[in-house]
């Protein structure tokens, strides 16, 4: 048997404690001698083919497949199991994170801002949890990007089971389900918070959107500072619940951001492309056609002007010209991509 296999085997035994799992393989250096000192009569190899099962990889940190990111953090899982494929160009990944309670304007918010990261490059790493988790990976899968969640249960089992699909989704599109615990683990809540830290550490910097008091997001930005990410954070109305913690981030120091192109240009990552300034001659005319390419379903001029704020004859008059350039068309239900 292979050492991920008796490490598989340790973390079942151990639930995934980590700071049992690393005093084991302090004094006993690989895991098949660590696995020797338990004395357990548990089948290393039935519990190895369970992974098989549902189709998934043991990736330990010694090996090259590793993360790099996430191999930097202060305690990197020892092991990351893995359905799917883990995108190449982790290293430029971008996290979003934000309430499950969001409103329709944070979750139309974090997909637009997925969707138009997506086309730069970026893979999106969040948690498959409803709200803005779940808005974030729906965006890049709509650019035809990689995505990566994070669970905070075992693999081979999706919480919440309203997300199945949409882990499914992200699984053919060519992204990844992760987590550092077995077959089997349960989402306990203490999970949740262990779970933050990877989502934190395989990315470059992390986009809050709609965080309230007492959010899940307190601890990601915490840990993503303590990592040194970048913090970009969305801003709110003062009085409106869900952005409490993300305005006292931004009052910290995070990076207020209101639109793609800031992040963006903190990467580094020039936001036109010459063909793109070749397509677009205003400003309203970019800012439409990412409102529209966006959305998983036609826009309507109202819609348009919520996503944009653009006013209602400014939307009007320039949907006309790009009708004209052959960039929208019109449809029953609003406006899609030509």
């Amino acid at each position: 048997m292979t050492e991920a296999a008796f490490y598989n085997s340790i973390n079942i035994f151990l639930e995934s404690d980590r700071r049992k799992l690393k005093k084991l393989k302090d004094q006993y250096k690989t895991w098949q001698s660590a696995w020797k000192s338990l004395n357990s009569d548990q089948d290393v190899e039935k519990e190895w083919k369970k992974l098989s099962s549902v189709d998934a990889e043991l990736i330990l940190l010694e090996d090259k497949k590793y993360p790099g990111l996430l191999k930097e953090i202060a305690d990197p899982p020892f092991g990351i199991y893995v359905v799917g494929s883990m995108p190449d160009n982790l290293d430029s990944a971008l996290a979003i994170v934000g309430t499950r309670k969001a409103t329709t304007e944070g979750k139309s918010i974090a997909k637009n801002f997925s969707n138009v990261l997506t086309q730069f490059g970026l893979p999106i790493i969040s948690g498959l949890a409803l709200g803005i988790d779940a808005a974030a990976h729906e965006g890049c899968l709509d650019a035809h990007g990689k995505t990566v969640a994070v669970l905070a249960n075992g693999i081979g089992h999706i919480y919440p089971r309203t997300n199945e699909r949409l882990a499914q989704k992200i699984i053919d599109n060519g992204g990844a389900i992760i987590s550092e615990y077995p077959v089997g683990s349960p989402p306990l809540p203490y999970r949740f918070l262990e779970r933050n830290r990877i989502v934190a550490g395989l990315s470059r910097g992390i986009l809050v959107v709609e965080a309230p008091e007492r959010s899940g997001s307190l601890v990601t930005a915490r840990l993503a500072l303590e990592q040194n990410r970048e913090v970009f954070v969305i801003p709110g109305p003062i009085a409106h619940p869900n952005y409490k913690f993300s305005n006292q981030l931004i009052r910290k120091g995070a990076e207020l951001v209101t639109k793609p192109e800031e992040i963006l240009e903190s990467f580094g990552i020039e936001m036109e492309t010459k063909e793109q300034q070749n397509i677009f001659e205003t400003d309203e005319e970019k800012i439409i056609f990412a409102a529209i390419e966006g959305s998983s379903s036609p826009l309507s001029v109202d819609k348009i002007q919520e996503s944009t704020n653009l006013g209602t004859s400014a939307i009007n008059r320039t949907l006309t010209v790009m009708i004209l350039k052959n960039l929208v068309s019109e449809t029953n239900n609003g406006y899609t991509i030509k």
